[in-house]
């Protein structure tokens, strides 16, 4: 099987005056060997074998990553575990492969 990188930025803008934590929630569509989420320069990526329909979780604020709602933390890669948070105003988050996101987390003000 031979798979193309294909990256997608979804835009997202916080509100609050303060960074907050995603979490972040995906659908996989096809068979892959990891996702990757990166805002800026932090990434975070995921291997393991995804099917299609399989549910991708991640909790920032918490730092946890569920695949299928079970706990998957040994598909964390330890060189691209940024868990980032969202900063204010108007934030790309890249997907790897292209992917559709649901984003929440809540706004924060100082």
């Amino acid at each position: 099987m031979r798979w193309i990188e294909i990256a997608q930025r979804n835009e997202v803008n916080v509100e609050g005056t303060v960074r907050t934590a995603p979490i972040i929630t995906s659908v996989i569509k096809k068979e892959i060997p990891y996702v990757e989420y990166s805002v800026d320069d932090q990434k975070l990526r995921l291997h393991y074998p995804f099917k299609v329909n399989d549910v991708v979780r991640v909790d920032f604020s918490k730092q946890k990553v569920f695949i299928n709602e079970q706990l998957q933390m040994e598909t964390i890669d330890l060189v691209y575990a940024d868990f980032f948070r969202l900063k204010p105003g108007l934030n790309e988050i890249s997907t790897v492969p292209a992917m559709q996101l649901e984003v929440k987390y809540t706004e924060r003000w100082l």
